[in-house]
């Protein structure tokens, strides 16, 4: 059994929460956030994408108590505020929705927790390990104290686009990924820091900078000076798409990349992680997806067999939040040193 806190209870961590409630070893011992705790057990019950949540549900004393299972509620907001080894946790998450850096991280460590997963992009790339599950499992060492998932547009692009080298080569890649809007984005018109990102989220369609092909330039190093990304927020809540361009070393057809992908999705690294639809789906399809990237087959195309473009689809919150839930699965496989 592993005993996990969640420092952050926004859609991330509410999506965690809810896929772990029927997992007989992982105990999330507590939730931390700044927010008033009925309005949390209440956003955790009612969920405006999910719907009402599928378990019996007790407010307690110090928190709540899910199917039987009791979990403190507090409010420490950093590692300052926090005290793991007095709740007893093995695995804390991360899941404020900002960058986390390593200065924090060990302070986290320092407090009582064995170990930290990072749900975000870490602010010091180079010090913390990224883990972007189908990637780069080979190279994590699962033993260390400290590790980051990344951002979802890494881990839906990262795995399928390992595969491709490994198989045709890679020269160069384009990501643009179009993400329905979170709660970094602005219901009404309201200045703020930048301009783009003041706009109404449910009336634009809004681009924005993004630093995943940095993230996947770590985790796939023969991609460094190859790679570039940017990303539009549209006026949906939930299920995105990513636009994937690929300059191929070895002339191949858009019928063979999907008939590679489709090989390769009950292999060992993406299985239950990339999957492959000739359906013709559109966004909400794909809401609840626990696929890390689903590519939509009907779209593959090609020019002269040497550039390609892949569409992959992916619930933002509730795949990433999946891989979180798997690798605390993995470390309680393999993650066995220092704790």
């Amino acid at each position: 059994m592993k005993n996990i806190s969640l420092l952050g209870f926004g859609r991330i961590g509410r999506d965690l929460f809810r896929q772990s409630i029927n997992e007989e070893n992982i105990n999330i011992v507590s939730v931390s956030d700044v927010a008033d705790k009925d309005n949390l057990i209440y956003l955790l019950k009612y969920d405006s994408i999910y719907g009402p949540i599928d378990a019996d549900i007790t407010k307690t004393e110090n928190g709540i108590s899910v199917n039987n299972k009791e979990t403190t509620f507090n409010n420490w907001k950093d590692a300052d505020d926090s005290n793991w080894e007095s709740i007893d946790t093995d695995i804390v998450v991360l899941a404020t929705g900002k960058q986390q850096g390593s200065e924090e991280a060990q302070k986290h460590l320092e407090k009582g927790a064995k170990k930290i997963i990072i749900a975000s992009t870490p602010k010091d790339k180079e010090e913390i390990d990224i883990f972007v599950p189908g990637a780069n499992d080979e190279d994590i060492d699962f033993s260390k104290s400290i590790i980051s998932l990344g951002s979802n547009t890494a881990n839906a692009s990262a795995p399928i686009i390992k595969l491709i080298n490994e198989k045709v080569g890679v020269e160069r890649v384009f990501i643009n990924t179009i993400h329905g809007y979170s709660n970094s984005n602005r219901l009404a018109d309201v200045a703020g820091e930048g301009f783009r990102q003041n706009r109404a989220a449910g009336e634009n369609i809004i681009p924005n900078k993004t630093s995943s092909s940095n993230v996947i330039e770590k985790v796939l190093p023969f991609l460094k000076n190859k790679i570039t990304s940017s990303s539009m927020t549209v006026p949906i809540p939930d299920g995105s798409i990513l636009d994937l361009t690929i300059d191929i070393k070895e002339k191949t057809s858009s019928e063979n990349i999907n008939k590679i992908i489709e090989d390769s999705i009950t292999s060992k690294y993406l299985s239950n992680r990339i999957g492959i639809t000739y359906d013709p789906i559109v966004s909400s399809d794909v809401v609840g997806n626990s696929l890390s990237g689903l590519v939509d087959a009907k779209s593959t195309m090609d020019i002269d067999d040497k550039k390609i473009k892949i569409l992959i689809w992916f619930d933002n919150g509730w795949g990433y939040s999946s891989r979180i839930l798997e690798t605390i699965k993995i470390y309680q496989r393999e993650g066995t040193n220092n704790e």
